[in-house]
Formats: C-alpha cells, structure tokens, sequence
C-alpha cells in the first residue's frame, strides 16, 4: 500500500491536516495558520451546498402526496424536485471527490 503524505500538516504535532474547514487541529487542538484553512467564502459555499442536499433529501423521504382520482400520475413539479434533488447530490459527491483529492496531494 502506498503512504500518502499529507500536503498541510499542524505546526504544533506536525501530523497532517484532516479538515481545513475548522480553525484547530483535530489531533492536538492548536489553532491552524490562516494560509492552511480554507477561505470563509468557500466554507459557506460547501455548508450551503449540505443544506441543499439535506432538504432535498428530506423532500424525498416525505411520502408522496395522493394523486387526485383523475391525475395523471408525476406532475411537472415533480420533475422540477427530482432534477433538483439529482442536482443537489451530484454538488455533494463532487464536493466529496474534491476533498479527497486534496487530501491525496
């Protein structure tokens, strides 16, 4: 199995960086230079995009409303939930696949 090395490390215990979202290391509890954590910007963007994911999942663990006697089944409304809850988890296995790779570089 090949060793990966972590590309930030905590100054303190020098052990690598698990998450560059908070402002301590996760091992030691030292506070994170400034340049090792992520920006505020894009902290919020991914806790946006968990928001995202979360309601849309909710959203489809409801059950689904009953159809009137004439109803044509799946209404375009429907459509527009699921493309956007599709939408949604693609973010989050794309954020995922990111984070990843970051840790392998």
């Amino acid at each position: 199995m090949r060793d990966v090395t972590p590309k930030f490390r905590c100054a303190v215990c020098r052990r690598g960086v698990l998450n560059r979202a908070v402002a301590r290391c996760l091992y030691c509890g030292a506070d994170l230079p400034q340049e090792v954590r992520l920006a505020p910007e894009l902290v919020a963007q991914r806790e946006a995009n968990l928001a995202r994911a979360e309601a849309a999942r909710a959203r489809l663990a409801q059950p689904a409303p009953q159809q009137a006697a004439e109803g044509t089944g799946i209404g375009p409304l429907d459509v527009i939930e699921g493309i956007d809850a599709a939408a949604g988890l693609a973010d989050m296995i794309g954020d995922g696949i990111s984070a990843i790779g970051d840790l392998l570089s």
